[in-house]
């Protein structure tokens, strides 16, 4: 992707000047003359690099009487659209040639090795001629890019090191550089960089040029490109330990090293977390965005992709490393690491495999994926105390999807119940992969009722967020709780449960935490991630009082075209006043908050899988107040589409059309606008009592007076 999402061209004579990088999902496009003169412009245009597909003729549709729910479902759709990346578009980041490595504009992207990512110490060096301002290059980075960079300015003869990304977040130093180094097409330099956890050293041509002093206490990899406006060439990467091993090292006259450093293509199809700023696979967002995806654009092979590749990052206790980026292949073996983030995404990932099993019925796909679910949930019950609790002893595991927040360590309710919510999901590929699955289902009860008997607060009226904030409560915790059945106790009820978290309400959606944990230092935002489940537990527990509200307030302003800051699709995070909460950095466009478009199809138009393949399905309407709705809802087998409307008496006429393949049941939609009990209901011309049974794919119910 185009790293600043600015680009200068030097137009001297007609033509087409296309960017070789991607631009990320954007709003606009702004042009400027950086010189006098005038330029005339035929067309100035986008090429789309994901499926243009209009959201009318996607697989999947939904429509109903409701315009609000309209906009909403199709703002998901296209949402997903812009997050999934077909393979071999991603451009090489850099240009290749036999001679050296050309980067302009462009950030640099680190070592992908697991080695370099642990480094503490190293030295790193490079050949390098500056051509146009400068160059500059990345130490001690994570795996996003975020580390030390230093930026060697010649045209104003500095050179600066600052911490984080090319945003330049805090500057830790500056300096001079020699008067007699030049921007020139025929001067090359050799840099070296010095790493030691006291400071960090750079010589140019055996010249100490910088020299600061700091106690570095983070690791990490390395990388080389250009500042906003810079332009270079490279070659002759060298990166050794400081007892001299070598780490890395490449001419950079060939393309081969483009992998290493996640710079080439992409592989596989993928579902990236945002279309703009990470776009990178992350496994928690899976669990959301593969259920509006399968609703809508049926995107299967980006999810059967992103799956392949987070999950060939499981490490060998079990547990997954949270992110990916799409420029590499699979790994071929398991990572021997014992520590991860974002713990959580780990059992979301679970199910996210669960539900696309549960779409394709893929028996081999059950048997591949079944060791690694295992794997997973063995770890997991290996972190159980004796109270039965999910325990989280390294508060490096303790980051959830609220990255700003404080992570959690010790018993978390979020991923106690997560974990519940995964033995649930996962049971039945379990099973038909020909494991014995008994294990885990008693594992589930006895996770349920320690759940119930140790993390309920009585005065919240919910389970509380973890032992460290045991007097507040966090929005999905109890959704998923609700989802995961842990309620045991009949006055801990998911009504009661429901109307706890009608206490998070504002104008513009639930916020993600009860006011006691903000006082606890978490941020007061409004998550549509947190949302969907708690969109999801409302639906499922016929909630439509909840449902609608939700809807309304959080998702339909995303979905309006005269929100100031409406994009089509839906955002990462929300503040109070419904604006996006981190400001220019947020993802207007990121498949997490989608939720809406899977459980629109799900429940309003009623369509879900029996079994695992559709081969066996029900259809079972919620009416949310609505007249009508209608839509398709795709399979491996063809579309299921679906017609309820209420006539202008308040009749009911009901028109299910499947393959004929698939066995249906079929319910009546809930609530009827005229008792059941007062009318009957008309099949092919006979009277027929509900539930009403498919027969050769195609069923019309017309409910009639007595």
């Amino acid at each position: 992707m185009d790293t600043y999402r600015v680009n200068r061209y030097n137009i001297s004579a007609p033509g087409t000047v296309t960017n070789r990088l991607i631009q990320g999902g954007f709003r606009y496009q702004k042009l400027n003359l950086t010189s006098p003169g005038s330029l005339n412009l035929r067309s100035v245009g986008v090429q789309p690099t994901v499926d243009d597909t209009p959201i009318g003729e996607l697989p999947g549709s939904f429509n109903s009487s409701d315009d609000m729910l309209n906009r909403i479902w199709r703002a998901g759709a296209r949402t997903l659209k812009l997050t999934e990346i077909p393979k071999d578009t991603v451009p090489d980041f850099y240009v290749v040639t036999p001679e050296e490595t050309i980067a302009e504009s462009q950030a640099p992207q680190v070592l992908g090795s697991a080695t370099a990512a642990q480094l503490l110490t190293y030295e790193m060096s490079f050949d390098v001629n500056p051509l146009v301002g400068g160059f500059g290059f990345l130490v001690l980075s994570d795996t996003l890019n975020v580390g030390i960079y230093i930026s060697c300015d010649l045209a104003d003869k500095t050179i600066s090191a600052y911490h984080g990304t090319t945003a330049f977040d805090t500057m830790i130093d500056t300096t001079d550089l020699p008067a007699d180094m030049t921007l020139s097409s025929d001067t090359w330099y050799t840099i070296r960089a010095h790493v030691e956890t006291s400071g960090i050293s750079i010589t140019i041509d055996d010249t100490k040029v910088m020299d600061f002093s700091q106690q570095l206490s983070f690791y990490g990899s390395m990388g080389f490109g250009a500042s906003l406006g810079h332009k270079a060439i490279f070659r002759n990467l060298n990166v050794a330990t400081l007892e001299g091993q070598t780490v890395y090292s490449h001419t950079l006259t060939n393309s081969t090293f483009l992998p290493d450093f996640f710079s080439g293509t992409n592989p596989l199809d993928n579902v990236v977390d945002g279309s703009r700023r990470d776009r990178i696979a992350y496994t928690g967002d899976l669990d959301i965005a593969a259920g509006a995806a399968l609703a809508s654009t049926h995107g299967l092979k980006y999810i059967l992709g992103s799956l392949d590749l987070l999950g060939s990052y499981q490490a060998t206790p079990g547990f997954f490393i949270p992110t990916a980026k799409i420029q590499q292949e699979p790994l071929a073996s398991p990572l021997d690491v014992d520590i991860t983030g974002l713990i959580g995404y780990s059992f979301n990932f679970l199910n996210g495999i669960a539900s696309t099993y549960m779409h394709t019925g893929d028996l081999a796909f059950a048997e591949q994926w079944a060791p690694q679910v295992q794997l997973m949930l063995n770890w997991a019950h290996s972190q159980t105390l004796d109270n039965g609790l999910f325990n989280i002893s390294q508060i490096s595991f303790g980051g959830d999807w609220n990255y700003y927040d404080p992570p959690q360590a010790g018993v978390v309710t979020k991923f106690n119940v997560l974990y519940a919510y995964a033995l649930q999901e996962c049971h039945q590929l379990l099973v038909e992969a020909g494991l014995d699955a008994t294990v885990y289902q008693q594992r589930l009860q006895n996770l349920r009722t320690s759940i119930d008997n140790n993390l309920w607060n009585e005065d919240l009226g919910a389970y509380y967020l973890s032992d460290s904030v045991p007097d507040g409560f966090a929005q999905d915790s109890n959704a998923i709780a609700i989802l995961a059945a842990v309620n045991l106790d009949p006055t801990h009820s998911t009504e009661r449960i429901l109307s706890s978290l009608e206490k998070l309400n504002t104008p513009y959606g639930p916020l993600a935490f009860s006011p006691e944990v903000i006082a606890a230092g978490f941020q007061s935002y409004i998550s549509p991630y947190a949302s969907s489940y708690h969109l999801r537990a409302a639906l499922a527990s016929n909630a439509s009082d909840t449902a609608l509200k939700l809807l309304s307030s959080l998702w339909e302003p995303m979905a309006d075209s005269s929100n100031a800051n409406y994009t089509g699709t839906f955002w990462e995070t929300l503040d109070q006043e419904g604006r996006p909460a981190l400001g220019l950095v947020t993802s207007l466009c990121h498949g997490w908050a989608a939720g809406p478009t899977a459980e629109l199809s799900k429940y309003v138009l009623g369509a879900m899988p029996v079994i695992p393949g559709w081969g066996e399905f029900k259809v079972a309407p919620q009416t949310l107040g609505l007249r009508s709705a209608e839509g398709k809802v795709p399979t491996l087998h063809g579309d299921i589409e679906i017609e309820w409307r209420f006539d202008d008496e308040d009749l009911l006429t009901l028109l299910v059309d499947a393959p004929a393949i698939l066995d249906g049941t079929v319910f009546l939609p809930q609530p009827l606008l005229v008792a059941s009990n007062e009318t009957v209901f008309v099949v092919d011309g006979s009277q027929q009592d509900a539930p009403f049974e498919l027969k050769d794919g195609r069923i019309l119910i017309q409910q009639q007076r007595r």
